[in-house]
């Protein structure tokens, strides 16, 4: 499939559109990035699980424990629930917004999964 760019206003500074570039595809782009960004957490208190916990956020005691993976999982959540609303709200308009959040849940999972591969090597 072709992708024709049409900048509409470049000028003034506007975005360009991508034609042929559907909502549900940026939709299908975001959750492709979340599910990236949740594995690699998963994979890192996996990881982590009952080791001696550097991050005093997470520390529960000092160590990984079950605390510390609610709290990963609710900062993950919190994230993710975030993004999603903030390209429902702003994402038709401006599509550089749902790039932007799916580079970010691409650099998240990339640095946690090296975080997890670190702990595995720590073993």
């Amino acid at each position: 499939m072709a992708v024709v760019l049409v900048s509409a206003g470049v000028a003034s500074g506007q975005a360009q559109v991508r034609l042929g570039e559907t909502q549900q595809t940026q939709w299908r782009g975001l959750a492709i990035s979340m599910a990236a960004h949740g594995a690699a957490s998963g994979f890192d208190a996996w990881t982590s699980w009952g080791r001696p916990e550097r991050n005093v956020l997470l520390a529960d005691g000092g160590r990984f424990g079950a605390g510390s993976a609610y709290k990963n999982a609710g900062m993950f959540a919190g994230a993710s629930l975030v993004e999603v609303l903030v390209v429902k709200k702003w994402g038709k308009r401006h599509p550089w917004v749902t790039r932007a959040c799916q580079i970010a849940n691409f650099t998240a999972a990339g640095m946690l999964a090296s975080a997890g591969v670190s702990n595995l090597r720590r073993r």
